[in-house]
């Protein structure tokens, strides 16, 4: 017979190991950076919430947001490269190189998607497995592209 033993970090339970992330008792600050998300569905801006991986108070993702500033917090107890992938399967939200949420690409200008990291469009790779690097300004647009203005990090 096995036993699962957790550390005191560790949860099990109804908090399911996300793409190889767990959550967590606590907060991990070995690995820990910003990066900022900025999201606009057909021109306007698409909040990102705040508590995404945070589930009070039980446990908290390596990848979360504590606040509706966009802001992604990287907190891990190894060193990995993180993807916005891995990120939009935590938040529980699609996300691929032809589909947003609902949102899905046709042939048509309103209907495409664009990834920019700090300000150039990303071409020629999955969306998914764009690595989160610290301080690192990720804008997602489905339909006409923004304007976009840089993130400054305060931290």
């Amino acid at each position: 017979m096995s036993v699962l033993t957790l550390s005191k970090n560790e949860v099990s339970g109804e908090y399911p190991v996300i793409d190889g992330i767990r959550c967590d008792s606590a907060e991990h600050f070995n690995f820990h950076y910003h990066a900022h998300l900025d999201i606009f569905i057909k021109g306007s801006s698409y909040l990102v919430p705040g508590g995404i991986g945070i589930k009070p108070p039980d446990c908290i993702y390596w990848l979360h947001t504590h606040d509706s500033s966009g802001i992604i917090h990287i907190e891990s107890p190894e060193n990995n490269t993180f993807k916005l992938g891995q990120f939009f399967d935590i938040w529980g939200q699609k996300f691929n190189n032809t589909q947003i949420f609902d949102f899905k690409v046709d042939n048509s200008t309103d209907r495409t998607l664009t990834v920019y990291l700090n300000g150039t469009a990303v071409n020629q790779t999955s969306y998914r497995d764009i690595p989160i690097v610290n301080h690192e300004d990720i804008v997602i647009a489905y339909g006409a592209p923004p304007e976009i203005t840089p993130y400054e990090f305060l931290y």
